[in-house]
């Protein structure tokens, strides 16, 4: 196939791939066909869930924004669930790689790829009655105008994997375009990563339910530059009524750390019950768990766990493990230290000492240097003073 740039070949996974010449040292979006090295660890957490959702082989799946197709060709080798691919990108040179990237790695014929928008794939799908068993919706930016499609795009109790860079919102640092973009009213705070894993999951949460069907977590990571989510969903009001019931605030006090679980809209106001500072408002958010504990352990006990390529994605994995799921925050611990008015003592430490005074504390996937507890900000506190 005649490209009109110059290309190099390297190796990611099992996949050979042709990729613009300059990869690692241009933005990837300034190449002629998008392809991002540091994104590889979100490209092996999609190939370890969809081997460990699906207990069977003969599934397939869309990628809508596919760039050259590194995730795709990726699926295809080594998660040994899908049988066909849909790969699309709007960019011509993009859409031009997958087609020699699926030749180069013999996958003619079962990774199909496509010069289009990415709805318009997902919506030809849907339209035609070829919807998929897994949706991966990986975006430079914001998911939001592709989520609805890609939703519909996907079978009843089939997987969508839904990854957000925009975590400025996300994370409730841009206000602004929280509430434009999302509807969300978020604002900073010291478990930033944690609110914009709640956030998306949210959004997939409210999406799904428009159409009849819910959104619920099975796995949910943040790691460098992105947030990802993969949700199960399932057709029916009755579900979809189910999960938007996961969806809360939460009520929160920069001046002391203080964090309540709010249902509902009712009880946002007023002052912090334990300083009397003025409370910010955060949601509505995924309150429920944000991970499926079988599928995790299911992951962590495969093959693919086993294979040195996947160990980063691995590890962070165990720590997510390890979470407490129930509890929709964390604290860093050099905060803590901060407000306590003494030095950070390890994060190890800390679990071990709140645990013997019978709280329940964890470790955070998300940060080395945080925990997740049930104690009040104010036990934890006194914990470090004393």
């Amino acid at each position: 196939m005649e490209l009109d740039f110059p290309t190099i070949e390297l190796v990611e996974g099992k996949a050979r791939l042709m990729v613009p010449e300059g990869v690692g040292r241009i933005e990837p979006s300034k190449l002629p066909a998008f392809y991002n090295p540091a994104s590889k660890i979100s490209r092996d957490f999609a190939v370890l869930t969809t081997a460990a959702y699906f207990d069977s082989s003969g599934r397939t799946f869309a990628e809508p924004l596919a760039g050259l197709g590194a995730r795709a060709v990726r699926l295809m080798l080594e998660a040994s669930r899908f049988s066909e691919g849909f790969a699309s990108d709007i960019n011509e040179r993009s859409a031009r790689l997958i087609e020699l990237n699926a030749r180069l790695n013999g996958l003619e014929g079962s990774l199909r790829g496509y010069h289009m928008d990415g709805n318009l794939l997902l919506v030809k799908l849907a339209a035609e009655g070829a919807r998929v068993h897994y949706v991966d919706l990986d975006p430079s930016g914001s998911p939001a105008r592709f989520l609805e499609n890609s939703i519909r795009a996907v079978r009843s109790e089939g997987l969508i994997g839904v990854s957000a860079t925009d975590l400025a919102a996300l994370t409730g640092a841009s206000q602004r375009t929280a509430r434009w973009r999302y509807s969300l009213n978020l604002s900073r705070t010291v478990f930033g990563k944690e609110v914009a894993m709640r956030a998306l999951a949210a959004i997939c949460a409210v999406t799904a339910g428009r159409l009849s069907r819910s959104a619920v977590p099975v796995l949910s990571v943040v790691k460098a530059h992105f947030v990802r989510v993969f949700a199960r969903i399932e057709r029916g009001k009755l579900r979809a009524f189910e999960a938007v019931s996961a969806l809360g605030y939460l009520r929160y006090c920069d001046s002391c750390l203080s964090v309540e679980v709010i249902g509902d809209l009712q009880g946002l106001g007023g002052r912090c019950p334990s300083c009397g500072s003025d409370v910010r408002a955060l949601g509505p958010l995924w309150l429920g768990p944000l991970k499926d504990d079988s599928l995790v352990n299911k992951a962590l006990s495969s093959e693919l766990a086993e294979d040195p390529g996947f160990g980063e994605a691995v590890r962070v994995l165990k720590r997510v493990r390890e979470e407490l799921p129930d509890v929709p925050y964390s604290y860093p611990v050099s905060e803590l230290a901060r407000r306590a008015r003494c030095s950070p003592p390890s994060v190890t430490w800390l679990i071990e000492q709140l645990r013997s005074l019978g709280f329940r504390a964890s470790r955070v996937h998300y940060d080395g240097s945080a925990v997740k507890t049930d104690a009040p900000a104010s036990e934890v506190i006194g914990l470090l003073r004393a």
